[in-house]
């Protein structure tokens, strides 16, 4: 994607950029940065097979992230509703990630039709940040796997600075803060957990995204080192009031599951609820 994305950040005390004060009453710092596209060979997803019968592994498209294939999937349930949703990506895929890189979508890939049209899992777009981001603990290199409501075309036309409104309270979670304030275009506002903030150790948290007052991702962000160690683990994921949209089934539960005859991880959602 050749458009440009804005990080922006408000908080505290500060005054005209880049000069800061403490006797300055406002702080807006902006910076911007241009993604470069992501490489030509990295597909969308391919159309993969889709099982008719209700109770089965749906299998949906996959994709290529740094060279080896990563694949989405669901289960269904007996009434052929989704139970649980996820990607299946290769320890490989991880490990093979540049020292240093451009910030940009390394892959972009559509999730199962089932689960596009039962749940607010749409598509998932990865991220590999080498130097981090703030605020802190973030500034640890770390992957951000970013699960979103909408199209790739809806998101990709997110613009920081042409909507600047918040979430409204009720689709906060409790625990979970808007500061300090972060926006990426074609991402979002960003929302973490409080207590991350405060922590010295940081091995990974769900994230979540919003922009034009509605839910639009949710985020496991995950550092490399808690990859590294070859690990299962798993985030709760916090449920607001209202997500701001149409009805939908959304997750409660994301757990990644380390397979070490397979050499890979499973992110799988699960635990669905009705929302809206």
């Amino acid at each position: 994607m050749n458009k440009f994305a804005y990080l922006a950040i408000f908080a505290g005390v500060a005054c005209a950029a880049p000069a800061v004060s403490a006797g300055c009453t406002q702080t807006t710092i902006v910076e911007q940065v241009e993604p470069g596209p992501a490489p030509t060979d990295t597909p969308t997803g391919d159309a993969g097979t889709e099982a008719s019968t209700s109770g089965q592994k749906v299998d949906g498209p996959s994709g290529t992230l740094f060279g080896a294939t990563v694949k989405s999937y669901a289960t269904l349930g007996a009434g052929g509703e989704i139970a649980t949703a996820g990607v299946i990506v290769p320890f490989a895929a991880f490990n093979a990630a540049p020292a240093n890189g451009p910030f940009q979508d390394e892959m972009v890939l559509e999730m199962p039709d089932a689960v596009k049209s039962q749940t607010f899992l749409q598509h998932l777009r990865v991220n590999w940040l080498s130097k981090g981001h703030g605020p802190s603990p973030y500034s640890a290199p770390h992957f951000d796997l970013h699960f979103y409501r909408g199209t790739v075309a809806e998101i990709d036309a997110i613009d920081c600075r042409a909507d600047k409104r918040l979430p409204p309270a009720a689709q906060v979670p409790a625990g979970y803060t808007m500061e300090p304030q972060l926006c990426a275009s074609a991402m979002g506002f960003h929302s973490w957990p409080e207590k991350d903030l405060s922590s010295s150790a940081w091995s990974g948290s769900m994230i979540l995204g919003y922009f034009a007052e509605k839910m639009v991702f949710l985020e496991p962000m995950i550092p490399k080192t808690t990859i590294a160690a070859k690990q299962s683990f798993g985030f709760e994921v916090a449920k607001p009031s209202t997500l701001g949209g149409a009805k939908t089934l959304y997750p409660r539960q994301m757990n990644a599951t380390y397979d070490a005859t397979a050499d890979a991880y499973t992110f799988e959602f699960s635990g669905f609820e009705s929302i809206d």
